[in-house]
């Protein structure tokens, strides 16, 4: 990173990625204060910082302006599709981080677009293991305004990974691609579970709200 667009176009869906250089985070945090309110942001996106990473690293500031991170495990990315093409248009980005990715809509319609990937974590669950490629905490900014969580995080990465591709320059979802796989034994699974007597709140045992398609 930074990463070009020649990088970016030779990615397929179902690529496996690990990253070196410098990214970004964003949230919720970020997006509303650069996107929605107007402030520029501190970094060159475009020129240097093309990556980001929707996540919140468990770090902390171990003294004034030092920083450690332990872990950096990502959010669940269609909470951000609504900022995605303001984001590549304006900022030029490259490549998301995110969980699970996003819609095929939004492959198609925005990142096919504007020449973007997105890539997905993989397992859940290892945010130790990314946070180890952390190498060092260039900066937090907004910090004061968004707090620790939601601040921009400049993150100096060695090999930060494995990611999946799960959306592609061409508007292909993997997870769309597969979902006949995935969706076929959930309904299987579903059919021999009782219906719960105790559910928590939000809770489905509907099949066809837990399927890709």
């Amino acid at each position: 990173m930074p990463l070009s667009e020649a990088d970016v176009r030779q990615l397929q869906i179902g690529d496996v990625v690990y990253l070196s250089g410098c990214l970004f985070t964003a949230r919720d945090g970020v997006y509303k204060h650069m996107l929605d309110d107007g402030h520029a942001p501190p970094i060159d996106i475009r020129g240097a910082y093309n990556v980001t990473a929707q996540s919140s690293p468990a770090g902390s500031e171990v003294a004034p302006g030092v920083y450690r991170v332990n872990s950096l495990q990502a959010t669940a990315g269609f909470r951000y599709a609504q900022w995605m093409e303001r984001l590549f248009e304006r900022y030029g980005v490259r490549a998301v981080v995110n969980k699970g990715g996003m819609s095929p809509a939004m492959y198609r319609e925005v990142f096919r677009r504007y020449g973007a990937v997105c890539l997905s974590t993989m397992p859940y669950g290892i945010g130790a293991i990314y946070g180890r490629a952390v190498t060092r905490v260039r900066d937090v900014h907004w910090k004061d305004l968004l707090g620790l969580s939601e601040a921009m995080w400049l993150l100096e990465v060695d090999s930060l990974g494995p990611f999946l591709v799960d959306g592609d320059t061409a508007g292909r979802s993997y997870a769309f691609a597969h979902a006949a796989e995935v969706d076929g034994p959930v309904r299987a699974l579903y059919a021999e579970l009782p219906e719960p007597i105790l559910k928590r709140f939000g809770e489905v045992t509907d099949p066809t709200q837990e399927l890709i398609s």
